[in-house]
This record gives C-alpha cells, sequence and structure tokens, in this order.
C-alpha cells in the first residue's frame, strides 16, 4: 500500500492540507485502487473541487455545535469499555473494530 504518515502537529496539518500538490499521494496497485476510491485518495483539482465541497461542515462552529454530541458519544463508549474490560484478569483483550 505504501508509506503512512502521521502528524500530530497543528501547523504541519494545516501545511499537508494546504499545500496538496507539495505532498503526493503514492502510486496505487489495481487492488488497492479498488479500495481507495474516495476523497483521501483524489489529486490537485480533483481533490480541491471535493475539497470546497466538504469544507463547510468542517468549519469552527459546525464543529463546535457537535462537540457535545460527541463527548457524549465517547464517554458511554468508554464505559462499556471499561465495563468489558472491568475483570479481576491481569490483562483484557478488547475488540475495539465493533465501535468503529
Amino acid at each position: 500500500m505504501g508509506w503512512a504518515r502521521a502528524f500530530g502537529d497543528p501547523e504541519v496539518i494545516r501545511d499537508v492540507f494546504n499545500k496538496h500538490a507539495v505532498y503526493q499521494k503514492p502510486k496505487s496497485t489495481p487492488l488497492t485502487k479498488l479500495l481507495e476510491q474516495g476523497i483521501l485518495s483524489y489529486e490537485e483539482d480533483k481533490w480541491a473541487k471535493h475539497r470546497k465541497i466538504f469544507n463547510p461542515a468542517f468549519h469552527m462552529e459546525k464543529i463546535k455545535d457537535m462537540l457535545h454530541a460527541v463527548h457524549l458519544s465517547c464517554s458511554e463508549m468508554v464505559s462499556q469499555w471499561e465495563e468489558a474490560v472491568s475483570t479481576k484478569e491481569p490483562s483484557t483483550e478488547l475488540d475495539k473494530w465493533p465501535y468503529l
């Protein structure tokens, strides 16, 4: 599939999103092309067009409006996880996939 990079610094993330032509995505194999169709795999003009469409949904005020619902959902999920691992065993395996 290629290299993956993770960024935690907000300035670096902003730079990557705003200078998309500089940060090219890796070329795909036929299998990955089937799996990766979507905005994350778009390049240049197609990416910019779709970003313009999606951008209003991620305006700071919209995100602030969703904060309470996200907090409640995460709190409920953490409570379920705590209950699932509250055994007396020294370690517990938790399948996170159903929660995604």
